[in-house]
């Protein structure tokens, strides 16, 4: 490309960030955070600037309102989907949306729903998304709780579903360890809360509003006993540096951006790719992971960040 074509293409991504900030598709992000990230590459040649800009713009972020009407697909068309699909069957296809749309609320009034947590980080992950069920109005408060109150309400109350809630899934390492170590106190004496689902035929879910698809189909290898529902996916293609990227043009654009980043990170004491070697650009409202590329989050006296991870001091 000519210099002058370089310099349209910039101007107009500036733009499209402009437009999203205004318009809080970009929300939880501020236009001072957007410039002060953009500072880190203030010394770059055109061509490189191109490069920094393109990535920005191709963010996959999702916005409030994203999250709310993933949330409510997730209830209301991923959880009891196979339930609503048996009655539709039994009855020849003949419910009408009214009939549907009640099969759903009374299995959901029989559902109680628990944040995936990490231990490291109780105000992160699930405990967002539990908040937001209530919030919301999609559930009431005494359905949802955490993992110590699950054996006391399941006696108290005739729950048939538990859903484990999550907000996004990388590797899938926090849901795969939940799921095989998490307890509960039955009688006084530690039992896995896999075993205790079992054992009281209780229908074990995991709700999560965006994941890898890869890790996806792992944990439903991994996890027989608990059905698991994925709002949004992401593929290969959404990573950054992965050969079928769609963020950039060509091969060599590809490579010449890996070649641009990885001097960056380097240069500047910043990891290269996230949590278990993955290069997303992905932010979720005000919420960042550790799969996502550092570069967005990471920070030092020689590199500012996008937005600030709430569990790290990285």
């Amino acid at each position: 490309m000519t210099e002058e074509t370089i310099k349209l293409h910039i101007n107009k991504y500036k733009s499209y960030v402009d437009f999203m900030l205004s318009q809080q598709q970009w929300s939880g992000l501020t236009k001072v955070e957007v410039e002060q990230w953009l500072s880190n590459f203030r010394d770059l040649n055109l061509q490189e600037k191109y490069l920094v800009y393109k990535l920005l713009t191709n963010l996959i972020y999702y916005s409030e309102k994203d999250v709310l009407d993933a949330l409510r697909e997730g209830i209301f068309n991923c959880l009891f989907y196979e339930i609503v699909l048996s009655k539709q069957i039994s009855a020849d296809f003949g419910l009408s949306q009214q009939a549907l749309s009640n099969i759903i609320r009374n299995e959901l009034r029989n559902t109680c729903f628990i944040p995936l947590l990490d231990s490291n980080s109780p105000h992160e992950s699930g405990n967002y998304v539990t908040r937001l069920l209530v919030q919301q109005g999609l559930i009431h408060t005494d359905q949802s709780m955490f993992l110590d109150k699950v054996v006391s309400a399941f006696q108290s109350r005739v729950f048939s579903h538990l859903v484990i809630v999550d907000d996004c899934v990388g590797s899938g390492d926090q849901l795969r360890t939940f799921w095989n170590e998490a307890q509960v106190s039955v009688e006084n004496r530690p039992v896995l809360l896999k075993t205790f689902c079992s054992d009281n035929n209780i229908n074990a879910n995991y709700l999560t509003l965006f994941a890898y698809d890869q890790s996806i189909v792992t944990l439903k290898q991994e996890c027989p006993n608990l059905k698991i529902c994925c709002v949004r996916t992401l593929s290969d293609m959404h990573r950054v540096f992965s050969d079928s990227s769609y963020v950039w043009a060509s091969e060599a654009e590809r490579q010449a951006a890996y070649e641009l980043f990885s001097g960056l990170t380097t240069n500047n004491g910043i990891s290269l790719y996230g949590y278990k070697g993955l290069d997303f650009a992905f932010i979720m409202h005000q919420t960042i992971p550790d799969w996502t590329l550092p570069l967005l989050w990471q920070e030092n006296a020689d590199w500012k960040l996008l937005m600030r991870r709430k569990n790290s001091d990285a």
